[in-house]
């Protein structure tokens, strides 16, 4: 199921799904879980509207600290695709979380990665509205 393990962090300004995604296409990773915390200076999240199908965007133009980020890396249209979920607190401890988008710039951020052995492709799936993995 699962194969080699990579750690690494982002630096202080960086784009955390960027990032991540650019590290990813260096050393080939097509197809990986991901497991990530730290802290960001500001943050993009969204909400799926099943009704709509559509992204409502939200903007965190805050500190926060990453109290829990978890993904995975696939293939979307020929290219490497990160999707991720993030759990975000602010100071007084109050929770914001959804689908991780850009931009969310990193403070502090160490990410561990798992390989795939099995390839990971995403097709679109006309009842969700979402690209989503293939059997």
């Amino acid at each position: 199921m699962t194969g080699e393990k990579m750690i690494f962090k982002l630096d202080y300004g960086e784009d955390i799904t960027q990032a991540i995604t650019e590290e990813c296409r260096r050393k080939k990773i097509k197809s990986a879980y991901l497991f990530f915390i730290g802290a960001v200076q500001k943050a993009t999240i969204g909400y799926y509207n099943q009704k709509t199908k559509k992204y409502k965007k939200i903007f965190i133009n805050k500190p926060m600290e990453i109290v829990s980020g978890v993904g995975n890396i696939s293939v979307k249209e020929e290219k490497i695709f990160l999707h991720a979920h993030v759990s975000l607190s602010d100071a007084n401890g109050k929770m914001s979380g959804g689908h991780l988008f850009s931009p969310t710039i990193v403070f502090a951020c160490e990410v561990f990665i798992i390989k795939n052995r099995r390839k990971l492709v995403r097709k679109f799936d006309k009842q969700t509205g979402l690209f989503l993995w293939q059997r």
